[in-house]
């Protein structure tokens, strides 16, 4: 696997695990990252693979600094909800319907990547009411 294709997967496993993270636990069965503490030490310590390490913290910052925005609009209809992801999801396919979302959306790619990916993973996976 190369080292793109890894922060890209991490990167995606993390805005699908932060966003299960904050739901109930009744909607838990969702798609989250499998990485384990002690692999992703090793990418931060090792210089070939810093790159993943660092792609992984900022998905983590995004996707908290979301997760305020989106509390702050709870009981606002107009917001979108978020975005379910199946435990079977792969990464490829998740990674297939931002690549086609941003492909379809040239004239947003000023705009910051983490309200993009998320408003791509939101059309590709509504939650329950489709919202």
């Amino acid at each position: 696997m190369t080292a793109r294709r890894s922060v890209f997967l991490l990167a995606a496993a993390l805005a699908a695990g932060s966003a299960v993270a904050s739901l109930p636990s009744s909607a838990m069965a969702q798609r989250v990252s499998t990485l384990k503490g002690g692999r992703f030490l090793e990418f931060c310590s090792r210089a070939p693979s810093v790159a993943i390490c660092d792609a992984y913290l900022s998905g983590l910052a995004d996707a908290v600094a979301l997760t305020h925005v989106y509390d702050k609009n709870q009981g606002d209809k107009t917001t979108p909800t978020g975005f379910c992801i199946a435990p079977g999801a792969t990464s490829a396919e998740m990674r297939g319907h931002v690549v086609t979302w941003l492909h379809g959306h040239s004239d947003q790619l000023s705009k910051p990547v983490g309200e993009l990916v998320f408003t791509a993973l939101h059309e590709s996976y509504p939650c329950g009411g489709g919202k």
